[in-house]
């Protein structure tokens, strides 16, 4: 790895601090967890949830949807994680370098904790 942009679109493990406020994003906690990075800027890493859930609590005309009526829509999201919370970031290579390919359910196509790519 000779840049952090190497890890654009791999697998990595990260470990956060200070990141109070981030559960909405379906982060739990500060980790660690495993996630997908789609990008790397000068504000941080974008990394990729696939089962951000959102919920229409009004209808067109602006009147409240009632409880019993609202549907959870999933959609995929990019959720940034500035530097500043960022502790540590691990990537998986082989002994030649390569990309290690890590589990699929890695990446929060499953309902297990401490997952990233899932809100409860």
């Amino acid at each position: 790895m000779n840049d952090a942009r190497d890890i654009i679109d791999r697998t990595v493990l990260v470990k956060l601090e200070n990141c109070e406020g981030i559960e909405f994003t379906g982060i739990e906690s500060e980790g660690p967890f495993f996630c997908k990075v789609k990008a790397v800027d000068e504000a941080g890493i974008w990394v990729e949830n696939r089962k951000f859930m959102t919920v229409e609590l009004r209808d067109s005309s602006g009147k409240a949807v009632p409880e019993k009526k609202r549907k959870p829509e999933k959609h995929t999201v990019n959720i940034l994680l500035p530097w500043r919370t960022i502790q540590t970031i691990i990537m998986f290579e082989d002994e030649n370098g390569e990309n290690l390919e890590i589990d699929e359910e890695a990446l929060g196509s499953d309902e297990r904790a401490g997952r990233i790519g899932f809100v409860k």
